[in-house]
């Protein structure tokens, strides 16, 4: 045989012994560069390509998301198109980008990364699924869940008949391929739907729910079609290794199903109440995603099959679900996956599509039409079911959307030649589009705080009869129940006039898929975290203590921080609360010296904004410099500490709350109240409308607290916001103040406010609030933000104005 030298990244045939031989020529790329300052070139060494290209990913990631985020797009879009950038579709045209960053020896690594982040986003998404939801799903479930798999899958298999014969590839061409094709398009992947609910911030909501709970049923149809579909190609080589396949697969699942449950149970006999689960034991759930891929790869089956299945036997929520989360989910989602995505992008070739598209017509006959089928029979089903012609579209919508199971499918069916790279790059696009399309659409038919938005009136100061007042006090940890119920004891209930209060314990939602709400009242499930038993006590030794004078709701939502909002809202509706007292986002520790250094309660802040923006009622939010300044007694009766409050009347509504909510705390016996109302010079910028209103308000509250000694009214003319600030520490100098108490508004007059914008760091408290709780302001003193009920009405006119 000659010795022929192809050309570099070439291919040459070549006779050998009478049989013609392909041999591809491949640019060679070590695997790591010594030096620049020795001459070296690093884009010759594969590993050196390899860190530019997943740092590119990234770095397109953010800025697509970046981009995109306006337009209501969820993260795997941003994600999905920042690997085809990199690929063939866009930069890898360019034959020098491609000459550099498509090497066969990247892209290997870059494929075996990506399927292992597949592997572990498969085990997280099943550790967060709860199947215990299957025995609570209602009769709305089984219908949508069975109808939109089952009338689908019957117009495809007619369809499939008709069209078969037009289809020129093989391995396409078996009943086992089109059922692939189809289902994948058909049944509705829980990993995928978990994740663009949780970036639309619909997890909680009454869609979100009903979605996760009919996505839970419908994954399970998902598996057996991934089992089927794998045993009709173990059936190709002959029946008897289907025999195999099955029986490798039930000792598989038994031992999922009954082996490692007793595991886990042990691990968490082993593990004392209320601490985090050993990292050893961590370390080994995580290497069985590993082992568990690998036998189920040996015997036929995908990997992200073991791996979900795995997840799925692990106890969600606290303990070991929580502590598989918060070690594993950032490095999963934000390093793994984007070798995932950059693994998709190298794949696709858009421009593929338009080089043979008289031959995809048939495969895009088999994508769109199960599309449209199951958006027909959902919204269908749906309406069946009684529910609004809205929710009918958006579940239809919803449960079309495609991402992370569906394009890895869509690799799986590469390596069985089922699809090739055109086939696969329609695919892709078609699902690509149909995600962000449906997307936005959802976004804009429907709107989780529509409900919160009423007309009526829910204000302490519009409330006439105070033994119908009804409060909620919401609590994150043991710090935020004594301050809250502290102030609760300063509004006086008492025996004639008892307060309904509904308390609401919010528990971050980690290691679980399906949020949890649970009136106590009615329900016996618990939900236990670190902080649970203490603040479950707390809450219980209150309610014993002051029986006679109010009634206790208690209420638990394990749900994520950007929806924690919602459920405060809802509960505040149904229940016809009038005020809602929210914890500052900034709790206050002592150190040696007596300071108060200031830390965070993550994911709070977010909650008070979206709070005060959408609830139906009065909202306060409580910020304590001093914990040791609100502590609960253990009984009435032994409260004999004069406590000094001082209400800043600005005027406007926030203000005329804060001063009923006054009202009805110096009436409480150990209450002395001092309330200063700024003006300003001749009424010079005064909005008439609300200064008549704010004088009718002083002028009944002045009346009512005429001869009460504990009550000090004092009016101060002020020219700009610095001389409000310095009328507040004087104040604050002669006296030793308890609570400082304010509406959240600017007032009436922007004079009084004058040049104190550029201070405020905490919108949520306004500007007085704000300079209170800083630094700058030596008091121990707590400080209580007043916002009263925004309506509907004039909530659209501020919207529109602004």
């Amino acid at each position: 045989m000659d010795q022929i030298v192809p050309e570099l990244n070439g291919s040459i045939l070549i006779d050998y012994h009478d049989r013609i031989v392909e041999i591809n020529c491949q640019r060679y790329h070590e695997s790591r560069a010594f030096s620049i300052f020795h001459g070296a070139k690093h884009l010759d060494f594969s590993f050196t390509v390899l860190l530019l290209e997943i740092s590119m990913v990234l770095v397109i990631n953010n800025i697509l998301r970046f981009v995109l985020k306006p337009l209501k797009q969820p993260r795997l879009i941003s994600d999905v198109l920042a690997g085809i950038i990199l690929g063939p579709s866009v930069l890898c045209r360019n034959n020098i980008f491609k000459k550099n960053f498509k090497s066969d020896s990247s892209y290997f690594v870059i494929k075996n990364i990506g399927i292992l982040g597949l592997s572990f986003f498969m085990f997280l998404t099943g550790v967060k699924m709860d199947l215990l939801v299957v025995n609570k799903a209602g009769k709305k479930h089984w219908v949508i869940s069975i109808v939109g798999v089952i009338i689908p899958h019957t117009i495809m298999y007619i369809v499939t008949l008709i069209i078969r014969k037009y289809i020129d590839n093989p391995m396409l061409h078996k009943q086992s391929s089109f059922a692939a094709i189809t289902s994948t398009m058909i049944v509705s992947s829980f990993p995928t739907l978990y994740t663009i609910l949780r970036d639309m911030q619909l997890l909680r909501s009454e869609i979100g729910l009903t979605i996760l709970t009919t996505a839970t049923l419908i994954e399970l149809v998902g598996i057996s079609h991934i089992v089927s579909f794998e045993a009709m190609m173990q059936a190709e080589a002959g029946r008897i290794y289907v025999l195999y396949y099955m029986l490798t697969n039930l000792l598989v699942s038994g031992l999922l199903l009954y082996v490692v449950p007793q595991v886990m149970l042990w691990i968490n006999n082993r593990t004392p109440k209320f601490k985090l689960v050993e990292q050893n034991y961590i370390v080994a759930i995580l290497l069985g995603v590993f082992v568990f891929g690998f036998i189920t790869d040996l015997f036929g089956s995908s990997i992200g099959v073991g791996s979900f299945i795995l997840g799925l036997v692990i106890p969600d929520g606290p303990l070991i679900g929580e502590t598989i989360i918060n070690h594993t989910e950032v490095i999963t989602n934000d390093i793994f996956m984007p070798f995932a995505y950059a693994t998709l992008g190298l794949t696709m070739d858009v421009f593929a599509i338009f080089k043979c598209w008289s031959c995809l017509i048939p495969i895009l006959t088999l994508a769109v039409l199960p599309i449209i089928a199951k958006f027909a029979t959902i919204v269908m089903s749906a309406r069946f079911m009684e529910m609004s012609y809205t929710d009918s579209l958006i579940i239809g919508f919803i449960f079309n959307v495609k991402g992370q199971t569906e394009f890895f499918l869509f690799l799986h069916y590469m390596d069985y030649k089922i699809l090739d790279t055109s086939s696969f790059s329609l695919m892709m696009t078609l699902v690509i589009i149909v995600t962000s399309i449906t997307c936005p659409i959802v976004n804009y038919l429907y709107d989780p705080t529509k409900p919160y938005m009423i007309n009526k009136k829910r204000t302490i100061q519009h409330t006439v009869d105070v033994s119908k007042l009804r409060l909620m006090a919401c609590i994150y940890d043991q710090e935020s129940v004594t301050s809250l119920f502290s102030l609760l004891d300063f509004v006086n209930p008492t025996t004639n006039n008892p307060f309904t209060i509904f308390v609401i314990h919010l528990i971050e939602l980690l290691g679980r898929a399906t949020p949890m709400y649970i009136d106590h009242m009615k329900e016996i499930d618990e939900y236990w975290d670190n902080n649970n038993v203490a603040v479950h006590k707390a809450i219980k030794l209150y309610e014993k203590d002051r029986m006679n004078c109010i009634t206790m709701n208690l209420f638990t939502s394990v749900t994520p921080n950007q929806t924690m909002y919602q459920d405060i809202c809802e509960n505040a509706y149904l229940n016809k609360v009038r005020f809602i007292i929210l914890p500052f986002h900034k709790k206050c520790i002592k150190d040696g010296n007596n300071l108060s250094t200031a830390t965070l309660r993550p994911g709070v802040q977010y909650t008070n904004t979206n709070t005060l923006t959408h609830a139906p009622c009065s909202v306060g939010i409580l910020a304590c410099k001093d914990a040791a300044t609100w502590e609960i007694f253990p009984s009435r009766l032994n409260q004999c500490t004069r406590r000094q409050f001082v209400l800043l009347f600005l005027g406007g509504p926030d203000a005329r709350e804060a001063l009923a909510l006054a009202s009805h705390m110096v009436e409480h016996p150990d209450v002395s109240l001092i309330v200063v109302r700024f003006l300003s010079n001749e009424q010079i910028g005064d909005i008439k409308s609300e200064r008549k209103m704010d004088d009718g308000v002083i002028t009944w509250f002045w009346v009512k607290n005429e001869k009460n000694e504990k009550v000090v009214y004092r009016e101060v003319v002020v020219n700009n916001g610095f001389e409000t600030i310095t009328t507040i520490q004087l104040l604050n100098s002669s006296a030793s103040i308890d609570l400082w108490i304010l509406g959240r508004g600017n007032g009436i007059n922007p004079t009084l406010l004058e040049g104190l914008s550029e201070w405020s760091e905490n919108p949520d408290l306004g500007l007085i609030g704000d300079f209170l709780v800083s630094a700058d302001f030596n008091t121990l003193g707590s400080v209580l933000v007043v916002q009263q009920q925004v309506l509907r009405n004039e909530r659209v006119s501020s919207l529109a104005c602004n």
